[in-house]
């Protein structure tokens, strides 16, 4: 049985998938610490998941860089900072929204792209929203910066699609090739 997504409901490669997707936001928050790949995550998990399992994923990594943040890397307790992290985390909310609301009526060849371009979009837009009330450094929405997250969300979006694709192609840890995620739903 598939899910609308196209991943089997209940596989060893769908729990990888999940699985990988999370490993990697919460990998990437120890060497990006500030800069995780929200929309990157969020626009995947929108493709490939269901609405609960990405929620679930968006919110997994969110918590886990927090509590890399606020536990590993020194990030100062004040109310403030709090506040931050609760507007990083529902931009990542709405940037999972904004993603799914474009993935299932795109063409193929646009199956990624826009839900990226608007997760993206909506995640920096809440972030720019939260500093009007919270606050933020001069130059940190700054087009250099923003170019920079979006760099930076855009290589991991293609990485973790070459590492789905390879679990699909090689049907890792499944009984055979998997259909590609994200396709099935775009193609219906």
């Amino acid at each position: 049985m598939s899910s609308a997504t196209g991943l089997p409901t209940e596989t060893p490669a769908r729990a990888l998938w999940l699985g990988l997707l999370t490993a990697a936001g919460i990998g990437s928050s120890l060497f990006l610490a500030c800069v995780t790949p929200f929309a990157a995550i969020a626009t995947l998990a929108a493709l490939n998941l269901r609405r609960l399992e990405g929620v679930a994923v968006v919110l997994t990594v969110w918590l886990a860089t927090q509590a890399i943040g606020f536990g590993l890397l020194g990030y100062p307790r004040t109310l403030n900072c709090l506040a931050w992290g609760l507007a990083i985390g529902l931009s990542g909310l709405l940037g999972f929204a904004a993603a799914r609301a474009l993935s299932s009526s795109q063409p193929v060849r646009l199956a990624v792209s826009l839900p990226f371009v608007a997760s993206f979009a909506v995640y920096e837009l809440g972030l720019d929203v939260a500093g009007a009330f919270l606050g933020t450094e001069a130059g940190a929405f700054s087009f250099a910066v923003v170019k920079q997250v979006f760099l930076i969300n855009l290589v991991a979006l293609l990485v973790l699609q070459a590492a789905s694709g390879l679990v699909r192609t090689f049907g890792l840890f499944g009984g055979g090739p998997v259909e590609p995620p994200g396709l099935a739903a775009a193609s219906h």
